[in-house]
């Protein structure tokens, strides 16, 4: 690893959900809630808040308090990070599942670092054909560092799972603490899809670099059905609707970056257009103001929580260019988004980067954290 690379934080706010995750994840296994919680600074009214946030260390101290109240099972780590949905982060999990590219996905999560729960700090390069991922947890307390690299590894295997579809299939992975007992070594191997390397000099996964160019396919059933549902919960908060009006409008959210036109609509219904129209028109609703209800909205959140670029917002509204979803933008808002997001105190859009610059992932998940302009020749 090139000594001149800055490493990613790992020390920033997060959100609670984590800390509702780890909770969840003791009381299933009968540790009382007020152990788990003790000396944090967490509240139960604070787990009730979608908008709550913790600071890095009231994470460790939690992770502390359920290792302690749990008797330090081995595979807790393992468990805790299966918990990791793409949904777990909220609008991020729309926001990456419907990017076109896992190049696209890769931009997105550098920039949202701050939505994740990662603990370690990981950089990747390409070696050849290769992308290897080092995994560092030397700046974490002894006590919780193979709780944090389990967990943190195994919910990335979770979203490289949902985003893709299907594994990602490592050509190698290497741990540096020795070897554990058969059962633990069988865990590993059934998480990670392949034998582990034991007393490894570094927290190491490899996998083919041929995978940062694959097109996401939105594939994963349970994952997209979630994130619409999430996403129509939002839209529902904003105007309430019955009948085809709702039909159409819950069908332009399922397909995560892809919004389906009208006749593609009226096709899956079993009508045509000309009767879906009539059908919509008899509820005071047409097949465009449905689209732009669902577009605006999606564009406030997206710009709000997700830091997205104007133009990445339109690719995934289904906009054929970014000019044209600033003049439907001033259109809703009677301003263009720059100055809207100014107004609402959101934080500015962070400048897209050239996809072959983007080399350096998150552990949380499989994307990635910040560009490289030369890849070096070694990864630790």
């Amino acid at each position: 690893m090139s000594t001149s690379q800055k490493l990613p934080p790992w020390d920033f706010r997060r959100g609670i959900a984590t800390a509702r995750v780890l909770t969840q994840l003791g009381t299933d296994k009968g540790a009382p809630l007020d152990a788990l919680l003790n000396h944090t600074g967490i509240t139960r009214s604070m787990l009730d808040d979608p908008k709550a946030e913790i600071e890095a260390h009231q994470e460790i101290q939690l992770i502390r308090n359920l290792l302690s109240t749990l008797g330090h099972p081995p595979d807790l780590g393992l468990e805790a990070g299966q918990r990791y949905r793409l949904t777990t982060y909220g609008l991020w999990g729309y926001a990456v599942l419907s990017s076109p590219t896992m190049g696209d996905a890769i931009q997105l999560s550098r920039r949202m670092l701050n939505q994740t729960f990662t603990l370690t700090r990981s950089v990747v390069t390409q070696q050849g054909d290769q992308m290897v991922v080092t995994h560092m947890d030397e700046h974490l307390p002894p006590d919780v560092r193979q709780f944090v690299t389990d967990r943190d590894r195994v919910a990335a295997v979770m979203l490289q799972h949902e985003i893709l579809g299907r594994p990602l299939g490592y050509t190698a992975f290497e741990m540096k603490h020795t070897e554990p007992d058969a059962g633990m070594v069988a865990r590993y191997t059934e998480w990670f899809g392949i034998r582990p390397i034991f007393g490894s000099a570094q927290h190491r996964s490899i996998f083919p670099a041929a995978i940062m160019g694959t097109p996401l396919p939105q594939a994963e059933p349970h994952t997209a059905k979630m994130c619409e549902d999430m996403c129509r919960a939002l839209v529902e908060s904003r105007s309430s609707r019955t009948g085809v009006a709702a039909t159409v409008r819950d069908r332009l959210l399922r397909t995560p970056g892809h919004i389906p036109d009208m006749e593609e609509i009226a096709a899956e219904m079993h009508m045509t257009s000309r009767t879906l129209r009539r059908h919509l028109t008899a509820e005071g609703a047409t097949f465009r103001a449905l689209l732009e209800e669902v577009r605006s909205t999606l564009a406030e959140e997206l710009m709000a929580n997700a830091r997205l670029t104007h133009a990445e917002i339109a690719e995934r509204l289904g906009y054929a260019d970014v000019t044209t979803f600033i003049e439907a933008f001033r259109r809703w808002k009677g301003m263009p988004p720059s100055e809207y997001r100014r107004r609402q105190g959101f934080k500015p859009s962070a400048t897209r980067l050239s996809r072959q610059r983007v080399v350096v992932v998150s552990d949380v998940s499989p994307l990635a954290q910040q560009p490289a302009e030369r890849l070096p020749d070694k990864a630790a």
